[in-house]
């Protein structure tokens, strides 16, 4: 019975830790809102994700090629980043079916921006064929 207790011991401690996997979105914004939500105009702006609610680590890449460092929270069918730098903070919120809200409160010089982008993320995850 040792030998047995000993073995399995062994074989767990060898066992490899399960990988947090990545998930990833390409997402379109296809309406910007500016100030107080009114304001409301056609876009075609292209948003990609790259994020790990095991972990609580994601990216996001803006339309320039910029990338923004933030952390991810997973709560009931949506997947929520949050990026916060000195200027403000920013929350991208993709829903399992497709949709993302990302909203975003920024100080730019002496003036506050809010803003508010609505469009749909298409889950590409190792070909993972969402929308």
């Amino acid at each position: 019975m040792t030998r047995f207790l000993t073995l399995s011991i062994l074989l767990t401690g060898l066992a490899a830790p399960a990988l947090a996997q990545d998930r990833t979105f390409a997402c379109t914004m296809t309406e910007a809102c500016r100030t107080d939500g009114g304001n409301c105009q056609p876009e075609d702006l292209t948003y990609n994700f790259t994020l790990n609610p095991t972990t609580g680590a994601g990216e996001m890449e803006q339309r320039e090629g910029n990338f923004f460092d933030g952390h991810v929270y997973d709560s009931d069918g949506a997947l929520h980043f949050l990026f916060v730098n000195a200027a403000g903070a920013e929350l991208a919120t993709i829903s399992e079916e497709g949709p993302i809200v990302f909203t975003g409160n920024m100080a730019v010089g002496r003036d506050m921006l809010h803003y508010r982008l609505n469009g749909t993320c298409r889950e590409t995850t190792g070909g993972a064929g969402r929308k």
